[in-house]
């Protein structure tokens, strides 16, 4: 049996994308850490759900503070606890900001896995602005290092986060690029049974995957959109999801620009993993435009459902993202994002949809890259 403890979020899908691989296996135990401030995520909902997937919660502990160490001790007494308890084999920091801070004095091996904006935020943005902030930032900068120095273990989901990370550190470190992956084979197999406003009968569908908030350049999608030529723009309907932590300001200035627009749209709270796929299934395109990115499972999805799909500039891996398998922006630029939207919606190539597929059933197959993480898990238990 391998024991593993895992730091994350307990709302967020791909943390329980990643642990849930592994809880349903019968040849391991699995226990994941809170944090106190997000104790309150763990709704009745929550907790069922980590039941039926046998996670077992642990902790909380306080978040990592420079300043405040006595608290810092008790939280790291608490860690100790929870591995001689549960007889911990691995603990495994499923973002590396804050989490991967706890893992340096432990005495049992470490993994720590970045996810994008962790590293491309996060650790990016420490030692800028203020006085004050530089010294905190700096300080908060070399304990990242020596955590990470002192990892057993190091995976990414995309290749310019390692890049980052040794840019940041100025470091040589490895690390093994790992993706959540997606369920190629479900997706592909599932049948859409979402139900949308009537109004979007015959209409093509744009579908904006990633939530309502200014990290993912809401505005710039609708401001493109904005421009499509007047032929193309009654044959559309538009998709959104709102997300739990999007706020109300950024919501309402998002819907005026929507009112604006005169497409017909409808806004989820949010879609479950079935809801997701269906709702790429019944989609035209899809629109991924975001300030930063590792490796993105909504659009390995959108691959997975051949689905036409255009990315933004971010410098993705092009192993999966290449302009083989998707619309790519060069720019940030409204005019050129509207005029691969007219292109895709008017002529996606096919070829581009079959070739996506195929390469997200090889590069992003969730069985296939949980898989290796499993053989991870495996060689550190035998140190």
């Amino acid at each position: 049996m391998t024991r593993i403890l895992y730091i994350g979020d307990p709302s967020s899908v791909h943390d329980i994308k990643w642990v849930s691989f592994f809880s349903t296996q019968p040849n391991f135990e699995v226990y994941f850490l809170v944090q106190s401030h997000e104790m309150n995520l763990m709704t009745s909902e929550r907790k069922k759900q980590f039941e039926e997937l046998q996670i077992t919660v642990e902790g909380p502990i306080k978040s990592y503070s420079l300043w405040r160490f006595w608290e810092n001790s008790d939280s790291l007494a608490k860690i100790n606890e929870v591995i001689q308890k549960r007889k911990i084999d691995v603990i495994h920091p499923l973002f590396a900001t804050p989490f991967s801070l706890w893992t340096k004095t432990l005495s049992i091996p470490s993994i720590i896995t970045t996810r994008g904006s962790d590293v491309h935020v996060v650790l990016a943005g420490l030692g800028k602005g203020s006085l004050l902030h530089q010294i905190h930032g700096k300080l908060l900068l070399n304990r990242f290092k020596s955590a990470f120095e002192n990892a057993a273990a190091i995976t990414c989901t995309s290749q310019g986060q390692l890049e980052r990370i040794n840019s940041i550190f100025e470091t040589n470190l490895t690390g093994e690029i790992i993706r959540t992956g997606v369920n190629v084979d479900d997706i592909n197999s599932v049948k859409p049974e979402l139900k949308l406003p009537s109004i979007f009968n015959g209409k093509k569908i744009v579908f904006l995957p990633r939530y309502i908030q200014p990290i993912y350049r809401t505005e710039l999608q609708l401001k493109a959109l904005m421009e499509i030529s007047d032929d193309i723009r009654p044959q559309l309907a538009l998709v959104l999801i709102k997300g739990k932590r999007t706020t109300e300001s950024y919501l309402h200035k998002i819907e005026d620009l929507l009112k604006k627009l005169g497409i017909p749209f409808h806004i989820f709270e949010s879609l479950t993993q079935h809801e997701m796929w269906s709702m790429f299934k019944l989609s035209s395109l899809s629109i991924m435009t975001p300030k930063t990115d590792g490796t993105p499972n909504s659009a390995l999805e959108a691959m997975a459902a051949r689905c036409p799909l255009i990315l933004g500039s971010f410098k993705y891996d092009e192993d999966l993202f290449s302009e083989n398998f998707c619309q790519r922006m060069k720019t940030d630029s409204v005019s050129e994002l509207t005029q691969l939207i007219q292109d895709s919606t008017e002529n996606y190539p096919k070829e581009k949809l079959n070739s996506a597929f195929e390469n997200v059933s090889k590069f992003g197959n969730r069985q296939i890259e949980m898989g290796r993480i499993e053989q991870l898990y495996l060689s550190l238990t035998k140190r």
